[in-house]
């Protein structure tokens, strides 16, 4: 599957959570929300197939994992995601920030997400990515993003599109 394709598929899923929220809690909305969550870890072990060769999906599959801890499930279709997965794009972003072929892109994505320390806990044991993060000195976000481009990057592009300090961009 294409990262366009995957992009797409992200963003039905979030039209289906955001209906469903809208709607009475039922059995039935329940049963679709848990149809949600299995279609989120599929695409999620999708991005961890493609991040070795992919930054873009390697970007989006850590923004799934940081937005599935640091964000309430019923909000973002995202729970319950594959730890081998999780583990291949910790591995990945560990080896491209160890080869020196991280974006400046992902960095200030990655130093946002340190924010939220705990989250990279469980990973403790890839000191690169640990390194990266804390001796990064450019840790502020940009002025401005391509919120077009955003459109097209599944819930990673909603979210940073939805940032009020990128409103007026």
């Amino acid at each position: 599957m294409t990262l366009q394709k995957l992009a797409y598929k992200e963003n039905d899923l979030y039209s289906k959570v955001t209906a469903l929220n809208h709607q009475v809690h039922t059995d039935k909305t329940d049963q679709k929300m848990q149809e949600i969550f299995g279609e989120y870890k599929k695409i999620h072990q999708t991005y961890a197939d493609l991040s070795s060769e992919e930054i873009e999906a390697l970007k989006r599959g850590l923004f799934i994992q940081w937005y599935a801890l640091t964000e309430p499930n019923y909000l973002t279709g995202i729970k319950d995601l594959d730890r081998n997965a999780e583990n291949r794009i910790i591995q990945s972003l560990n080896e491209l920030i160890a080869a020196g072929r991280i974006d400046s892109e992902l960095i200030w994505m990655l130093n946002y997400y340190s924010n939220w320390e705990w989250v990279f806990k469980k990973n403790n044991s890839f000191k690169s990515l640990d390194i990266a993060i804390v001796n990064e000195q450019n840790n502020q976000l940009p002025d401005t993003i391509e919120k077009e481009e955003m459109k097209l990057r599944g819930q990673m592009g909603k979210y940073w599109n939805l940032l009020t300090r990128f409103s007026k961009a």
